[in-house]
């Protein structure tokens, strides 16, 4: 006798879908906001972000004075100029006009998100590693390029080889020998991985951003203090472990780092003062809300209008404004993650 079951009869099932989409993991983004912003109006007639710094206080030129007698010398002032040209930077991605009539999510809306998520990442990427560049000799780098740091700058590098909560007390003593203004009430700001967070967290003397008293004034992502630093963690902090071949400058040198060769398990954290580094600040495209642009018309390529594109354009550039004003500090981490 025969017997019907969803075997045998399979043809009338079909798979249900979810509208519920899952989450996927975004960067936490946080060198934008320790950024000093310098403005690129329309139609200035450059593509440069460009700014000026005064001489530090001197004693040289004070003199005794003598009753009745014109003092001898006079003070000159000094005043540099460090300037950085902008680069342009895009993304395209293309739809179908059939996938945006039939898609079970919302495409177009998806690749706007992503363009914007995208950006973010790049821009931040871009920024991190021009402030942490690198010392070391023969593989200094600016942009990938294999030139000198921009600006004949040295940068101020430190390494934990004594453990990171000892270094955390080195770097923050660093900035201020170096005269660094503090970031924010009278603390510095370390912009820190998870991976290194995580050891630094062990220390009896950290202090949770919670158990603050005065809350309001969170960093974003800031997670706590320690020994005059406010730590923000950051997905984006550089690691050698996915380094390419082009980004060894940033490792620890054999020469520098108690013996760690480049390649290794190295995490870079950034000890930030005020006026570190700087970013532009675009009259005409605001660099941190990328221009998203949505192009569903057709055209001599697209005759027929057959495609959607969803695309974002900046100009970005970072330029280190004082390489005194803030620390690189390298470190193994005992973390498993």
């Amino acid at each position: 006798m025969a017997t019907n079951t969803t075997t045998t009869l399979s043809n009338q099932y079909q798979n249900y879908f979810s509208k519920k989409l899952l989450s996927y993991a975004v960067q936490a983004l946080v060198l934008d906001q320790f950024a000093e912003k310098a403005p690129l109006p329309a139609k200035a007639g450059h593509k440069n972000i460009t700014m000026f710094r005064y001489g530090a206080p001197s004693n040289s030129a004070i003199e005794t004075l003598t009753e009745g007698t014109t003092a001898s010398g006079t003070r000159s002032l000094t005043l540099s100029k460090i300037e950085k040209t902008l680069i342009q930077r895009g993304q395209v991605m293309k739809l179908t006009d059939v996938l945006t009539a039939t898609d079970l999510f919302n495409s177009l809306q998806q690749s706007s998100k992503t363009n914007g998520e995208d950006a973010a990442l790049d821009l931040d990427t871009i920024t991190r590693n021009t402030v942490i560049g690198s010392n070391v000799a023969g593989t200094a780098k600016e942009n990938g390029d294999g030139s000198a740091l921009d600006n004949s700058d040295t940068l101020t590098e430190m390494y934990a080889d004594g453990g990171t909560d000892y270094s955390t007390f080195d770097a923050v003593t660093k900035l201020k020998v170096n005269r660094a203004q503090p970031a924010k009430n009278g603390m510095y700001v370390a912009a820190v991985s998870p991976q290194v967070l995580s050891d630094i967290m062990k220390v009896d003397e950290w202090l949770n951003a919670a158990q603050y008293s005065n809350v309001q004034e969170l960093y974003k992502g800031e997670v706590g203090s320690l020994y005059g630093a406010k730590f923000v963690t950051t997905t984006n902090g550089w690691s050698s472990v996915y380094a390419s071949a082009d980004d060894d400058r940033f490792a620890y040198s054999v020469a520098g780092g108690g013996g760690r060769a480049a390649g290794k398990d190295i995490h870079a954290t950034l000890f930030l003062g005020q006026q570190a580094y700087g970013v532009p600040e675009l009259g005409s495209q605001s660099p941190f809300s990328p221009k998203v642009l949505i192009t569903d018309t057709a055209d001599k390529s697209d005759p027929l209008n057959q495609l959607i594109t969803c695309s974002f354009k900046t100009f970005w550039g970072c330029l280190r404004l004082n390489p005194n004003y803030y620390v690189v500090m390298r470190s193994k981490t005992d973390s498993l993650a």
